[in-house]
C-alpha cells in the first residue's frame, strides 16, 4: 500500500527521511499535502509552494472544491489524488486525476464508505484514504485502497508519547508496516 506522509513538524520530517527508506513510503513534499492552505481556501499559495517543490513531488492532493483546472496543475507530471466531499463530485474529477480520496470525517462527506468505494470502483478510479486512523488502515487495505496518509495521530500514541525521544524510530516502523501492509484486520475483505 501505497503510505503519504503530509506536513509534520520540520526535525520529524527530517529524522523519518534518514530512518525510512521503502519504495512504498512518500514523505512530504514527495507526497504533498498543505491541509492549512487548501481549507482557508487559499490555492494559489498552495500551487505556489508545490511548484517550488516540482522535481521532488511525487503524489499530490488535488486542491478541495477546484473542479477546473484553471492554475494548469494537470501540466505537472504527479499523482493526483482528488478529495470527495459528495458522491456528485465524481463527475467533476479532472481528467488527469486517476485517484479518488474519502475524505476523513464523516461531517466532511455526505456519503458512507460503502458508497464511496462502490462509486469509485463503478467509475474505475483509484481509492486513497485521507487522514487514516490506526484503525482505519486495516478497513483500507482490506477494501483495496490503493493508498492512504497518516500521521502523528494516526499511530495511536498519545500526545506525550509523540513527543518523546524514541517517537521518530517508532514512527518510521509504523510507516513501513503500513506500506507492507502488515496493519490490515482482513475482516471486511468481503464487506462490499
Amino acid at each position: 500500500m501505497i503510505v503519504g506522509v503530509g506536513r509534520v513538524p520540520q526535525r520529524l520530517l527530517e529524522e523519518l527521511r534518514a530512518l525510512v527508506d521503502h519504495p512504498s513510503v512518500f514523505i512530504y513534499p514527495e507526497f504533498f499535502d498543505d491541509k492549512r492552505s487548501l481549507l482557508a481556501g487559499r490555492y494559489a499559495g498552495y500551487v505556489e509552494r508545490l511548484l517550488r517543490y516540482r522535481g521532488r513531488v511525487v503524489i499530490a492532493v488535488w486542491p478541495d472544491y477546484l473542479y477546473e483546472d484553471r492554475y494548469g496543475l494537470c501540466r505537472l507530471d504527479v499523482v493526483w489524488v482528488f478529495p470527495i466531499h459528495s458522491l456528485g463530485e465524481f463527475g467533476k474529477v479532472p481528467s488527469c486525476v486517476d485517484v479518488v480520496a474519502l475524505a476523513p470525517e464523516k461531517g466532511d462527506r455526505d456519503y458512507t464508505v460503502a458508497q464511496f468505494v462502490e462509486r469509485a470502483r463503478e467509475l474505475g478510479y483509484a481509492m486513497w484514504w485521507f487522514g487514516a486512523r490506526r484503525r482505519e488502515i486495516g478497513i483500507a487495505a482490506s477494501l483495496g485502497f490503493w493508498g492512504l496518509d497518516v500521521n502523528t495521530g494516526s499511530t495511536g500514541l498519545s500526545y506525550r508519547e509523540i513527543r518523546s525521544p524514541w517517537f521518530p524510530a517508532y514512527f518510521a516502523r509504523f510507516l513501513k508496516r503500513v506500506a507492507d501492509g502488515e496493519m490490515g484486520s482482513g475482516v471486511l475483505t468481503r464487506w462490499i
